[in-house]
């Protein structure tokens, strides 16, 4: 067998895991198989659903427009993959070839891509962000809880931070007459910022 044959081979065969089950995630397994990938795939992601659209989580779910249920991505095709969601990825041993799983498991690779996106950015003071009635908006069981808060009535609501999802829940108290107040550190809502 050639250098070539082998590097083909490589390209078709073997073990892939993707850590991170969401939007990247699924289009890269999907590519990966449009590409010729024969090999075993392993998709791992820390939420037990399978991947679903994030932006109508601020505005559609919110509005009630459309059930949380129904944000499920469409599949471009199959990717015949093994599915490991509802646990986190916890730990990547290069020298071992295997991520690690909060549950224990060790799940091996011969190449890992990690599609593990952005999380939000909690509250600072753990006691206050466990207080009733302080919300983020991450996942689609937030965009629930929060739709039930909104639905509720609140006599006023503040958003910390002006980007995009902070201002669709801003939109959504003013459509509901609900009084709301926004804090953004930049200077402008939607502004582009670097981390502190």
């Amino acid at each position: 067998m050639t250098s070539a044959d082998t590097l083909r081979a490589f390209r078709r065969d073997g073990r892939i895991v993707v850590v991170g089950a969401s939007l990247a995630g699924l289009r890269a397994a999907e590519t990966l198989r449009d590409e010729g990938f024969t090999g075993s795939l392993t998709m791992i992601g820390d939420e037990r659903g399978e991947p679903y659209d994030r932006p109508p989580l601020s505005k559609q779910v919110l509005s009630g427009w459309v059930p949380a249920g129904n944000t499920t991505l469409p599949r471009r095709r199959d990717v015949d993959a093994e599915w490991l969601l509802g646990v986190p990825a916890s730990g990547l041993d290069l020298s071992a070839n295997h991520v690690s799983l909060a549950d224990g498991r060790e799940i091996p690779f011969d190449r890992v891509l990690i599609s593990t996106g952005v999380r939000a950015r909690p509250w600072f003071v753990e006691s206050e962000a466990a207080l009733d009635g302080v919300f983020v908006l991450r996942t689609r069981e937030h965009a629930e809880g929060l739709r039930q808060a909104l639905a509720a009535g609140p006599s006023r609501v503040l958003v910390i931070g002006a980007g995009f999802t902070g201002s669709e829940i801003a939109s959504i108290c003013r459509e509901r007459d609900i009084p709301v107040t926004v804090a953004e550190l930049a200077p402008s809502p939607s502004s582009e910022r670097s981390a502190p």
